[in-house]
Order: C-alpha cells, then sequence, then structure tokens
C-alpha cells in the first residue's frame, strides 16, 4: 500500500502528551497517531451499525467507563 507523508501543526500541550506516549510505548509519535485513527475507524464502523458508545471492560459483563460522543 503506498503511504502518504502528511504534516500536522499541534499545540505545545498536545505534542508533549503525543511525545510523553510515544515514549512511553517504546515507539514513534507516527506510530501513536496510526493508533488513535485505528480507534476513530472502528468507532466510525461501530456508529454505522448503530452503535454510538465505545466503552471499557475488565469484567465483560459489566461497563467500567463509556466515551460519547467522539465523532460529533
Amino acid at each position: 500500500m503506498a503511504k502518504v507523508r502528511m504534516s500536522i501543526e499541534l499545540s505545545q500541550e498536545v505534542a508533549a502528551f503525543l511525545e510523553t506516549l510515544a515514549q512511553e510505548q517504546c515507539t514513534t509519535r507516527t506510530e501513536i497517531i496510526r493508533r488513535a485513527l485505528s480507534v476513530m475507524k472502528a468507532y466510525r464502523q461501530q456508529q454505522e451499525r448503530g452503535r454510538r458508545h465505545i466503552g471499557f471492560v475488565e469484567d465483560p459483563s459489566r461497563l467500567d467507563v463509556e466515551i460519547v460522543g467522539i465523532l460529533g
């Protein structure tokens, strides 16, 4: 698959957070952005099926945290 090079502008706060995530995960800032976009893609696919929330669970029978309204 062909790749496309892009540049983005971030606030200093977001850039610092991105750098922290990359260091903690022992990866690149680019990979962190790819992962974030993968989450957004998965959310969009679920949204198209009528599911409008992302949830986090420790116990599969109980929702611990729910994220609502990521794509507006």
